[in-house]
């Protein structure tokens, strides 16, 4: 295990809102046993956990915390088997989520010891958040050459570059990388691999857990400036204010900037004209996807953690008729046959925001060339946590890791579950498969052959057949 390693130079001073540079190698050995502070952020994912934990019986005392933060904080972490540089191991980096705001590469559910154990080397990366890392202002266009938005995805991209120049030395095939991501951190490769023009193949195999409304939503440059100028309002700069005055703010105020002038936002990639030309599924129309490998999916509740316990008929008709009032009769109908409007409203948020973009991203893969594989998540976690949350935004990935908080209940089944979500991920990052023996196969997902997997208590195959709801919900109406 190597922790902290730097992949780029830090991006502070005259560097902030800059395109990552290489790291310059320091003279003597260097140590690798400490985990570098995470990047500049709040309490959102502590409060995140924290939450999780309390639905199942604990108090914040149980939940991990990051090394400290810090704006000086693009730094990788390796899990190996295997340091000969001809082991030709197939590599997994991992992007970690947290509304691209918070979350740090070792939270203790992403902790690579154990699934590199199986026979894989694995990386989890930082990269900037929040104000630091999705951000624009046109003070930032001073600089001819440089990049004026979207900062957090080229620290993903110079991670990859480094992995992909480095890793032999640490028994990793670099012609064999893997991104993983959940959430935001997915939604981030997808849009790498999907919105900009790889010709380096970094981002030819993806696995995206938990994502997909993104895909057809980015903001605009211009929109996202305005949000710069929104949120430095809370200085009262004026309006020609330098970007060396923008660098020389604090980072800390400029988180304190964003929550009182920008509550509520969500970062983002944006539509640059540099990095990234289009939404990720106007390029998939445009036949980005032929080249890719892609396993993706969704849990089956999703947004229940989310959603106030006593929500009910009003919010769902609510919901309804500002997301899809066209079809506001027949997705009343489908609500009808939930359990609860509550459970009527998870299921349809699930489905608007990742189960049908995923599903469609999938089909157009597979159509064009590509190779995409779905799965649906179901295991439940035992007990009243599970009864709760259901199963809940991030559930899948201790189960991806093999590395269950010692808070939450496991059982049998859940070590079962465990062994069969690892074999899979495992065989689609050897191969671009994820058969794996032992295991029921799993075929291609198509338009016309809605092959899913469920992973849960018995994981099997299934033809998907709610179609309908994804007619009304989709990224496609």
């Amino acid at each position: 295990m190597f922790r902290g390693v730097p992949f780029a130079a830090p991006p502070t001073g005259d560097m902030r809102w800059r395109a990552p540079r290489e790291h310059q190698a320091r003279p003597g050995l260097q140590k690798a046993t400490e985990f570098a502070p995470a990047c500049m952020q709040g309490q959102h994912i502590v409060d995140w956990y924290t939450d999780v934990a309390e639905a199942f019986g604990h108090g914040p005392e149980v939940v991990g915390h990051p090394s400290g933060v810090s704006e000086d904080c693009l730094y990788l972490n390796i899990w190996t088997p295997e340091l000969s540089a001809e082991a030709n191991l197939p590599v997994m980096v991992y992007v970690h989520g947290g509304s691209n705001k918070g979350g740090w590469s070792y939270e203790p559910n992403y902790l690579g010891g154990r699934l590199a154990g199986r026979g894989a080397v694995v990386v989890s990366i930082a990269y900037r958040l929040g104000p630091l890392g999705f951000f624009s202002h046109p003070a930032l266009e001073n600089n001819a050459g440089e990049p004026v938005a979207n900062f957090g995805l080229l620290d993903i991209e110079q991670a990859f570059r480094w992995i992909n120049q480095n890793i032999r030395n640490f028994g990793g095939d670099p012609n064999n990388l893997t991104g993983f991501g959940e959430s935001a951190g997915a939604a981030n490769l997808l849009t790498l691999a999907l919105a900009t023009d790889d010709e380096s193949g970094l981002f030819r195999r993806v696995i995206a857990q938990s994502t997909g409304g993104s895909m057809s939503k980015l903001q605009s440059l211009a929109k996202e400036q305005a949000n710069g100028q929104t949120m430095l309002s809370y200085f009262d700069l004026g309006p020609d204010v330098s970007i060396e005055a923008l660098q020389s703010l604090s980072a800390a105020e400029l988180l304190d900037a964003a929550e009182e002038r920008l509550p509520g936002h969500y970062y983002a990639p944006v539509i640059d004209g540099d990095l990234i030309q289009a939404t990720p599924l106007q390029s998939l129309r445009e036949g980005s996807g032929s080249k890719l490998e892609v396993l993706i999916g969704t849990n089956a509740d999703e947004w229940l953690m989310y959603l106030e316990p006593d929500s009910g008929t009003e919010q769902l008709e609510k919901w309804i008729m500002e997301t899809a009032p066209e079809f506001a009769g027949s997705l009343l109908a489908l609500a009808a046959e939930e359990s609860s409007p509550r459970k009527a409203l998870d299921k349809l948020e699930t489905a608007s925001n990742m189960l049908c973009p995923s599903r469609l991203i999938a089909a157009t893969v597979t159509g064009q060339g590509g190779q995409a594989y779905l799965y649906y998540f179901t295991r439940q976690r035992p007990g009243e946590g599970g009864n709760t949350l259901g199963v809940y935004h991030g559930a899948e990935l201790p189960y991806v890791f093999d590395q269950h908080d010692s808070w939450l209940p496991v059982d049998e089944v859940d070590q079962q579950v465990t062994q069969t979500v690892m074999d899979y991920w495992l065989a689609f990052a050897r191969n671009g498969s994820p058969d794996s023996p032992g295991h029921p196969g799993w075929p291609v997902y198509t338009s016309s052959q809605r092959f899913v997997m469920e992973l849960g208590e018995n994981s099997k195959i299934f033809q998907a057949g709610d179609t309908a709801l994804c007619r009304y919900l989709g990224p496609v109406r």
